[in-house]
């Protein structure tokens, strides 16, 4: 009873008390809002206008923000529009460098071409010459034997007409004068090539060759600093790149992209200078190689020289051997027989010149013989025994000649093949070969002045 009663009271108290407290909530509550919202017109026009400063003020801010974010864009363009111009000349000067290569080895290689067929066409001519060669040497053969076994007849035919010669002769001579006009025309025709081709090539190889190296090496220099500026500017784009900060990604993939293909031409262009220099080390290999076959080629001169003093013999012996054969013919009727027997045994004996070391000595010897025989056997016969010893003497020049052309062919492949390894020994090959040369030129003028005695 006693908790009623308390309970109660204290009900009665708090309703009592409970409209105090609405209204002091109530009270704070629209004092509050009163402090938030404008109660009156001036009021929400600060308000209105506090807000539109406020965005004034952002909108100021963010069109700065983008005007200086469009500067940097538009520098980056500029940087790479200035970047893709430098690439497009740096191809441009590289597209002509390559196409003046070509040139330049499209040139080299027609050179090449011409030079290989003259040397081809030289060959042949060699080949022709030592056919010819032997060709004569075996006329003088058979043209000995043939007058060593007609000279009976020829004596009596002579004695009937003193102003005619003997067929053979005749013969051999056309047969003579028909190789001298071929080895004078294959001499012409090497004194044709053999300056030409090496003033040509040795001109190309030194004066082409070095101002193209020069001028490849200025474009190298020139292409690595551009190479070194052009990695400068990428890095230095790059790093201006992380700092700005953009907010859009666009254009950083779209600046990204494009420094990837400045990259990728680059290196390219890089390659392209390394391909440029293997082209050049391979020049200059060939040019090394023309050098080595200009200098085995000087050989060609001494055996040109050899062919004139090979025709100048013929051509003086066959003067001799006519007007010596003509003059016994008008003189034989004057002399008896007795002098005109003894005559020619003193000049058999006189124009009997001594043995040469070469192939042909055993032949000289056995015509030696015959012309013994046949001047005991007819003593009428007019000295015929001047032209097979100078038959005998100009085909074993001539075999001579011949071997010695096989032998310096065969030593100037040798050279050629080891010109690489040892060139001291090819230096010391052709100064032996010049030696043996000179030795073989004073036996043959030695033999020529005896048979002109």
């Amino acid at each position: 009873m006693y908790v009623a009663l308390g309970f109660c009271t204290a009900s009665l108290i708090g309703l009592a008390i409970l409209p105090a407290f609405y209204r002091r909530a109530a009270r704070l509550t629209e004092e509050a809002l009163r402090a938030v919202n404008p109660a009156s017109y001036a009021e929400v026009r600060a308000a209105q206008d506090q807000e539109r400063a406020r965005y004034a003020v952002e909108l100021t801010r963010v069109e700065t923000r983008l005007d200086r974010e469009r500067e940097k864009a538009a520098g980056f363009h500029l940087e790479a529009s200035r970047l893709r111009t430098e690439i497009e000349a740096l191809q441009k000067s590289h597209q002509d460098a390559i196409t003046g290569l070509e040139a330049k080895i499209s040139a080299q290689d027609s050179e090449h071409h011409a030079v290989d067929m003259l040397s081809a066409e030289i060959k042949t001519l060699k080949e022709k010459l030592a056919e010819s060669e032997k060709a004569l040497a075996e006329s003088w053969a058979s043209a000995a034997e043939t007058s060593s076994e007609e000279a009976p007849s020829k004596d009596k035919e002579q004695d009937t007409d003193n102003d005619w010669l003997p067929a053979t002769d005749t013969m051999a001579l056309a047969t003579i004068t028909g190789l001298e006009a071929e080895v004078a025309t294959l001499k012409s025709k090497l004194a044709k090539y053999e300056p030409t081709v090496a003033s040509e090539v040795e001109a190309s190889l030194q004066n082409g060759t070095k101002s193209r190296l020069a001028e490849l090496e200025a474009q190298l220099v020139d292409t690595e600093s551009k190479y070194v500026t052009a990695q400068a500017e990428v890095t230095r784009l790059s790093l201006m790149l992380e700092t700005a900060g953009v907010s859009d990604t666009a254009p950083d993939e779209q600046l990204k992209t494009q420094l990837k293909q400045l990259t990728a031409e680059i290196s390219a262009q890089q390659t392209d200078l390394h391909e440029k220099q293997r082209k050049l080390d391979r020049l200059d290999g060939q040019n090394r190689k023309l050098r080595d076959d200009l200098a085995a080629a000087q050989e060609l001169r001494q055996l040109r020289d050899d062919f004139r003093a090979l025709s100048d013999r013929i051509s003086t012996a066959d003067t001799v051997a006519v007007k010596r054969v003509v003059k016994r013919a008008a003189t034989r009727k004057k002399k008896p027989l007795e002098q005109s027997s003894a005559d020619t045994a003193e000049t058999a004996a006189s124009s009997t010149p001594p043995k040469a070391k070469v192939n042909g000595s055993r032949s000289r010897s056995v015509q030696r013989t015959k012309k013994a025989t046949v001047a005991n056997a007819a003593p009428d016969a007019p000295a015929p025994s001047a032209s097979p010893a100078k038959s005998a003497d100009i085909a074993s020049a001539a075999e001579a000649l011949v071997s010695r052309i096989v032998a310096s062919s065969r030593n100037n492949s040798k050279d050629t093949a080891k010109a690489n390894a040892a060139p001291d020994t090819a230096d010391a090959g052709t100064s032996t070969k010049r030696a043996t040369g000179s030795t073989r030129k004073a036996k043959t003028a030695s033999q020529k002045k005896q048979d002109v005695a």
